[in-house]
């Protein structure tokens, strides 16, 4: 998920918008008994419904999202892979599951943050084609912390982040929602070569065109606490999700499934595998 170097301080902007769009399989699952019923604010997807049926979702033209350029020749154009699904079966609206998450706060391509004088674009879009009906910019992102404090983590390599995409599902409220998660660390491009922004915070904020955001694992990133970044930014959000339901009193269920995708690895070579966590979350 990428961070483009810009000029201005602001806050986040929450946006969100729906689409049009059946899948089925598990290896394991986890179930979270509810504790009492809890309300969520309603927010129906929009669009024309796919016509599978009653299913968690239906499977998507691609698992990878589309090609993304960078603005540096060190970091080759890639794709990432739509790695976590929250189930069309969810009774629990995306608002409902940001306001549970707390920490995790939307982040708009129009928005930009200065952290120690490096000035940075909250997110940049990308693009998914979940409803057959061709790529379409992510409907909602999310940050661990939003946009500033977001970048903080980011220095350290633990800033997990999520764009989000909807594709209705006939007979559901909510429809089913496409999630790319990764973990990235802010690095630079200094003398030609691609390091972390934490080793030289005085010349990212002297050079903000070669700032830039790596995926965990990538060149210019931490490896020792997320060696994974896609996989493990996945399994560290639905966690989040699990966790959130459990403490509004509302049913979680988890379970992994394998899926077949073009690629095997995203920005920065950094590789990710074929699964795909399901989450259904119900009050």
């Amino acid at each position: 998920m990428r961070f483009f170097p810009l000029a201005v301080t602001a806050a986040s902007v929450t946006a969100m918008a729906a689409l049009g769009g059946c899948a089925h399989g598990s290896t394991t699952s986890t179930a979270i008994p509810a504790q009492s019923p809890a309300g969520a604010p309603a927010q129906a997807a929009t669009g024309q419904a796919a016509a599978c049926g009653a299913a968690d979702y239906c499977t998507p033209a691609e698992w990878d999202t589309a090609r993304a350029s960078t603005p540096l020749s060190q970091i080759p154009p890639f794709v990432e892979p739509l790695n976590v699904v929250i189930s069309a079966r969810s009774t629990v609206s995306l608002a409902g599951i940001q306001q549970a998450l707390g920490k995790w706060k939307t982040v708009s391509t129009a928005t930009t943050v200065s952290l120690f004088g490096i000035h940075l674009k909250c997110i940049s879009s990308e693009t998914a084609d979940v409803t057959d009906s061709g790529y379409e910019p992510q409907d909602a992102a999310w940050r661990l912390g939003g946009c500033l404090d977001g970048n903080k983590l980011s220095l350290t390599g633990d800033e997990d982040h999520v764009r989000i995409w909807n594709q209705p599902v006939a007979g559901s409220k909510y429809g089913a929602w496409f999630i790319a998660a990764s973990y990235e660390t802010m690095c630079l491009v200094k003398n030609g070569q691609l390091q972390t922004a934490s080793a030289d915070k005085a010349y990212a904020a002297l050079h903000p065109g070669s700032a830039y955001h790596c995926v965990d694992g990538g060149p210019g990133t931490f490896h020792a606490a997320h060696p994974d970044g896609y996989d493990d930014a996945a399994q560290d959000f639905a966690a989040a999700v699990v966790t959130a339901a459990k403490s509004r009193g509302w049913r979680a269920s988890e379970r992994i499934v394998t899926v077949k995708r073009s690629a095997s690895a995203g920005e920065g070579g950094v590789p990710f595998d074929e699964t795909v966590r399901v989450l259904t979350v119900t009050a």
